[in-house]
């Protein structure tokens, strides 16, 4: 009887450290699309989808660390809306800007830190692309652009989980703005283009 107590403490112990040491479990994140959308249609014969923004992989640069790129859910608003519907022509669309930064806050110190929650790092995200259409061998030209910016604050009590949730959600949304001003700017410079 002696003996069994501190066998079990043990395994209890053991059990409880294994358990410590069992890694978060991996959260799967939807792709984000916009085929619900209605198709843009343009008077071109292919679309090209071209990526001059290159991440620096390096702070305060983090797109490449979220668990949505921003690069990812501008290519896949270009495959999604653009469709080509002409005989000849080619629609460029270039990403230009897919950027996201993390600038850590500063921290309140003393007595009111104790009773404050406080948020522990900023989010900018930038996205900038260009649509060009060009016709006829150049005789038609035209372009739109547009560029969607969003902010948002991380609060420090936030689990990973939560965190991750959060920016995936940031860069929905800065997507989402970024669908708004493209067709606004596509249907106010590219009307001939149409179909």
């Amino acid at each position: 009887m002696i003996f069994t107590r501190p066998l079990a403490a043990l395994v209890i112990l053991l059990l409880a450290l294994t358990a410590c040491e069992s890694p978060l479990p991996q959260v799967s994140y939807p792709e984000l699309r916009f085929n619900h959308l209605p198709a843009i249609k343009l008077d071109v014969a292919r679309i090209e989808i071209i990526e001059q923004y290159s991440p620096p992989l390096k702070a305060p640069n983090v797109e490449h660390l979220l668990p949505l790129a921003p690069a990812t859910a501008m290519r896949n608003w270009a495959r999604d809306r653009l469709q080509a519907v002409g005989a000849s022509g080619t629609a460029r669309f270039i990403i230009i800007e897919a950027e996201v930064t993390a600038v850590a806050l500063t921290k309140k110190k003393g007595l009111k830190a104790a009773f404050t929650l406080d948020q522990t790092a900023r989010y900018n995200a930038s996205l900038k692309a260009r649509l060009e259409v060009e016709i006829a061998g150049g005789l038609g030209k035209g372009f739109a652009t547009a560029t969607a910016t969003r902010h948002r604050t991380m609060p420090e009590d936030m689990s990973i989980n939560e965190r991750d949730n959060a920016l995936y959600a940031f860069i929905e949304g800065a997507a989402m703005d970024f669908n708004r001003v493209m067709v606004k700017n596509i249907d106010a410079h590219l009307g001939p283009f149409r179909r």
